[in-house]
């Protein structure tokens, strides 16, 4: 009878332990992206913030997100646009996106991205909450872009990309 008691804690165990593993591994992210109005108020009146390099997502005059990553950090481009994000640039882009017409599902929200630690990464601006953030060396950082069915989502466009 005892040693049929603990085969049955042994199989117990053995099924519970990939559950504390997978929990294990999901306990605290290593990155987090937090609200910052400050980055709302600048962008939707045409400003730019300093001390970013600047990248966007999706189509050219419909931007699916805007990142702004810190000097210190070099972004694996992969599907990021480079830009040059001036007051035009914004005020172009910030008459189609038409934040405060938006509904709440479709609202751009700006975000700093920080490591565990705290140590900013960077800015984001996209009705995308989050996305992927991966560390490599050297300071470089891959982020991932917003997926093309958001278009669809915020645009109404069914037809895809312009």
């Amino acid at each position: 009878m005892r040693l049929g008691k603990q085969c049955h804690l042994l199989r117990q165990g053995l099924v519970l332990l990939p559950l504390l593993l997978i929990a294990a591994a999901c306990g605290r992210p290593a990155y987090f992206f937090r609200v910052d109005l400050s980055i709302n108020a600048a962008l939707e009146s045409n400003h730019p913030l300093p001390g970013y390099t600047y990248y966007y997502s999706g189509p050219e005059d419909f931007p699916l997100a805007i990142l702004g990553i810190r000097p210190e950090y070099r972004l694996k481009k992969e599907f990021w646009i480079p830009v040059e994000l001036t007051e035009t640039k914004l005020e172009g882009w910030m008459e189609v996106i038409d934040n405060p017409h938006r509904s709440l599902k479709t609202r751009y929200h700006g975000k700093v991205i920080r490591t565990a630690e705290g140590e900013e990464i960077g800015i984001w601006y996209s009705p995308q909450e989050w996305s992927t953030v991966r560390m490599g060396t050297d300071g470089e950082v891959a982020i991932d872009t917003p997926p093309n069915t958001l278009y669809e989502k915020i645009s109404g466009d069914t037809t895809g990309f312009p």
